[in-house]
């Protein structure tokens, strides 16, 4: 039969065992509350980088619509000119003692210069400067798309990988470990 050791010799060893457990428990503690913080700081930055996201979709949205409005007023202008010119022509035509078409309309106020003959010239139509807006506005957002594409594909990588590099941008397009 195996002589069991005294419980002097146990003490210790027990005493010991509890010491590293506790510290254990500390640790694991600690590691919870670090943890925890994390969780917050990422549910913090997410929620920052979502209102900002949503400021920049609302800033852009707005200029658009501010385009729109202004394509919708240029066309109405147009319209409002050119019936304004109909009816001015349709008038003329009905005049018992007919101005030829080749006089200056009396009274015609025109927003182009009127051609030597003096007849109207065919009206500019105007929409020039907001087709460069608007072409603008297209370049920069696929400048935008492609942008937000490679920030996608580079929180995937780095969210798929545990190597703890931290990638920062150098400039644009540019990537480095740090």
């Amino acid at each position: 039969m195996l002589m069991e050791p005294p419980r002097e010799r146990l003490a210790p060893l027990r005493k010991e065992r509890e010491a590293a457990k506790a510290e254990e428990q500390q640790q694991s503690e600690e590691l919870l509350k670090q943890t925890e913080a994390e969780r917050q700081m990422i549910i913090w930055e997410w929620q920052e980088l979502r209102g900002f996201l949503e400021e920049q979709e609302q800033r852009l949205l707005s200029r658009l619509e501010e385009l729109e409005r202004a394509i919708v007023q240029r066309r109405d202008e147009g319209i409002c000119r050119l019936s304004w010119e109909v009816s001015l022509l349709s008038e003329r035509g009905g005049e018992k003692g007919q101005q030829p078409l080749s006089q200056p309309l009396q009274g015609a106020r025109s927003t182009g210069s009127s051609r030597a003959d003096g007849m109207f010239q065919k009206p500019d139509p105007g929409f020039a400067e907001l087709e460069k807006r608007l072409s603008n506005f297209s370049l920069k957002s696929a400048m935008l798309q492609q942008m937000l594409l490679e920030f996608k594909e580079m929180l995937r990588l780095e969210l798929g990988s545990d190597t703890g590099t931290c990638l920062s941008l150098t400039g644009p397009g540019e990537i480095s470990d740090q």
